[in-house]
């Protein structure tokens, strides 16, 4: 037993001596390497130009927050939508992402109206969660209330998939959805988001 247990000990220190002074170990996707440019039609889900996207409207949404309300929808200005849940990891790690990203458009002159759909079922579990992670969802923080409102309301997105979040709307200036992507962003995105709100 104890010869096991040594043989096993040596294994970890050689693993550990062979990879010397390289970089840490990564995930297969972490470890692919990204193309030199990425084009609005590849990094989006579905993309349109112009004002040939579908017009935007919200599902019935009720305020998120305990005796909050909901704000007046409008797309006179670009309108950032993220839809997320409670329970979905990414989503909450991605949101401080978001707010970096909108607040530096802000910066640069290209404010956008941010919106954060919660797609969680129960409106006291969103409730309960908000009051204890206030930084979660700040502003416009709202949730669908109908759970059959919500799919078809995502129907009219067939061109991207529409079965994980989060996932991200972005609408032009008079209401025209631009891009929907799927999945998390990322810091080096940003030069991608920006061409969306020009």
């Amino acid at each position: 037993m104890r010869t096991r247990a040594l043989a096993a000990a040596g294994l970890i220190v050689l693993a550990v001596a062979c990879r010397g002074e390289q970089e840490p170990l990564r995930s297969r996707v972490e470890g692919v390497r990204a193309a030199s440019t990425v084009s609005l039609d590849t990094w989006c889900d579905a993309s349109w130009a112009g004002d040939a996207g579908p017009t935007l409207t919200l599902p019935t949404v009720e305020a998120a927050r305990a005796g909050g309300t909901v704000p007046p929808w409008s797309t006179e200005g670009r309108v950032w939508v993220n839809l997320w849940a409670t329970w979905c990891l990414p989503c909450r790690r991605e949101m401080p992402l978001i707010l970096r990203l909108a607040e530096r458009l802000g910066s640069e002159g290209r404010p956008v109206d941010l919106w954060f759909v919660s797609l969680d079922e129960s409106a006291d579990d969103l409730t309960r969660f908000l009051s204890e992670n206030p930084e979660i969802a700040p502003g416009a923080s709202v949730r669908v209330v109908s759970p059959a409102e919500l799919g078809t309301w995502m129907a009219g997105f067939t061109q991207a998939p529409t079965s994980s979040i989060p996932i991200n709307l972005m609408v032009a200036p008079g209401g025209h959805l631009r891009c929907v992507r799927v999945g998390s962003l990322r810091d080096g995105d940003y030069p991608l988001v920006k061409a969306i709100f020009e």
